[in-house]
This record gives C-alpha cells, sequence and structure tokens, in this order.
C-alpha cells in the first residue's frame, strides 16, 4: 500500500511553525481518536503533554478500555488522568524509569478501587501504552495490546510487547508469526491495568537516544486491526506528518473498522510545529 497527496504540499494542519535558535530536537504531535463506523461509543482515551512548557519533553499516553456498561472509556480515562498527571508532578523528583513505574502502579490500583464502589464497573481494565523523551532519550512504559512503533531511516520496529495469549503461544514457538497475526484469540489479553491481582508493565530502564527525523508512533489495537506493518511503514514514510493520521482514519473508516481507533504521532524534528503547550486530552464519542 501507498499514500499520496498531490494538492496544497505546503499544508500545516492544526499547527504553527516555530523555528528555534536552540540545539535539539523538537516532539511535534499529532492525534487522533475516533469511534469508527461500527461501535457506538468510543472506549480509547488518548492524553500527552509538554512538561515545563518545553517542546523537547514530552509525555504521551494511549489508552483502551473495556469491560462493563460504559466502564472501559472510564477505565480509559483514568489511566491517562493518573499516568499524565502523576508524571507532571513528579518529573524532577524521580528517573523516567521511576516515574513511570509509580505512576502504572497508582492508575491500577485507582482504577480497582473505582469498580469496587460500582457494579457496572467492576471488573473494568484497560490497556496503557506511554511515551516519556526526556534529554533526547526515550522511555516507554506500556501493558496491554496497544502499540508503540518508531520509524527510523525507512526501518520500522515495534518497540512495545503485546500482552496477549497469542503473543506468548508464538513466543513459546508454538505458532508462526503469520498463525499470530490471524488467530481468532490474538486480542485475548494477559495482563492490562485494573483486570490482574499484580501488574508487570514493560518499562525501559535506559531508554534509547531520538534522531531527528525519527516517528514515533502509539496507537490502539483498533489500528492493528486493520493496518499491517507494512501498512504503518509505509504511512508513516510519507514525507508531511500532519497527513498521516488523516490518511489513517480515511482508510481505517474504508476498511469497515471494527474497533475504535486511536493513534499519537511524535515527529522529531529541528523545527517546532506544535501549538502552544498545554494539556491534550481525547476520549471522542462520535
Amino acid at each position: 500500500m501507498r499514500f499520496f497527496f498531490s494538492s496544497n504540499k505546503n499544508k500545516v494542519a492544526n499547527s504553527t511553525v516555530k523555528k528555534s535558535k536552540n540545539s535539539g530536537s523538537f516532539c511535534n504531535v499529532y492525534t487522533l481518536s475516533e469511534t469508527g463506523p461500527v461501535r457506538d461509543h468510543n472506549e480509547d482515551s488518548i492524553a500527552y503533554s509538554f512538561p515545563e512548557n518545553n517542546h523537547k519533553n514530552l509525555i504521551a499516553i494511549v489508552a483502551d478500555g473495556m469491560g462493563g456498561h460504559n466502564a472501559g472509556e472510564i477505565a480509559s480515562k483514568i489511566a491517562c488522568d493518573i499516568l499524565l498527571d502523576y508524571c507532571l508532578k513528579y518529573w524532577e523528583k524521580y528517573t523516567p524509569e521511576k516515574l513511570l513505574q509509580k505512576a502504572f502502579k497508582n492508575a491500577h490500583n485507582e482504577i480497582v478501587e473505582t469498580g469496587k464502589w460500582n457494579p457496572e464497573q467492576h471488573g473494568m481494565g484497560t490497556t496503557a501504552t506511554s511515551v516519556i523523551i526526556q534529554r533526547n532519550v526515550c522511555y516507554i512504559g506500556h501493558i496491554g495490546d496497544s502499540r508503540i512503533y518508531r520509524l527510523r531511516n525507512g526501518n520500522l520496529t515495534q518497540i512495545s510487547k503485546d500482552h496477549t495469549l497469542v503473543n506468548q503461544m508464538f513466543e513459546d514457538g508454538d505458532i508462526t508469526m503469520q498463525e499470530r497475526d490471524n488467530h481468532p484469540m490474538k486480542n485475548v489479553l494477559l495482563q492490562a491495568l485494573g483486570t490482574t491481582t499484580n501488574i508487570q508493565p514493560q518499562i525501559t530502564s535506559n531508554g534509547w537516544k531520538i534522531l531527528e527525523g525519527d516517528r514515533i508512533f502509539m496507537c490502539s489495537d483498533g489500528v492493528t486491526d486493520v493496518f499491517s506493518d507494512g501498512d504503518i511503514k509505509d504511512l508513516l514514510s510519507m514525507s508531511q506528518a500532519e497527513f498521516v493520521l488523516e490518511c489513517l482514519s480515511c482508510t481505517a473508516t474504508t476498511r469497515n473498522v471494527s474497533d475504535n481507533f486511536s493513534a499519537v504521532l511524535i515527529d522529531i524534528s529541528s523545527i517546532n510545529r506544535t501549538l502552544p503547550s498545554k494539556t491534550k486530552e481525547q476520549n471522542v464519542l462520535l
């Protein structure tokens, strides 16, 4: 699959362009969260913010909730709220690794406790996939089957690990990659916030250095249900980042995606195209 846009090549959607004399790379952020053509409400949430009002720093989260009457959207919103608020509050106190460890634990406990007090929300849970960028180093915290990819020099790498039964079967050598990707139980989770007694999120200890030109892509499984890794690579390879999610949305709808779909694209650049700093969160009901 290839994606082409020929009109209005200078368009910069929902952004302003700001050049800086300071060295280093900026995090230009583009977001999308949609109900999709089949579901009647959106249980995905996304959030991001620039700590210290510095667009070289970033906290971004994608969460995909599940369980009960409207409980999924509650669980995903709690996850985004707590992960974001905790990391902002203790940004200077803890290392990114410690920040993510404590924030994930707090989010998990809050979802469990909230579910105890409302029968309709009992057992609710959510995936949570997060990125922290600090001093040009990227760290991730992740649980569930939402994903983080990195495109660098034309090479796509999945950074996060799917916490699913089918991926465990693949890692154990019981099924092939093709069988994993097409397995009818591929969405059965082994780990999620709120649904297990003890959580074991994937959290990076040392991180990896970001480079100008990198694109970091976070998405819920509604995206990967209808886009292969090859499709995602083609999307992220588009020259203008502001068109990537627009194209993703149109294509997902055309493919009649059966789930909500959400994505955060982080374009690492020497140019700051992002709007003035403020916390942004989306849990869109369409």
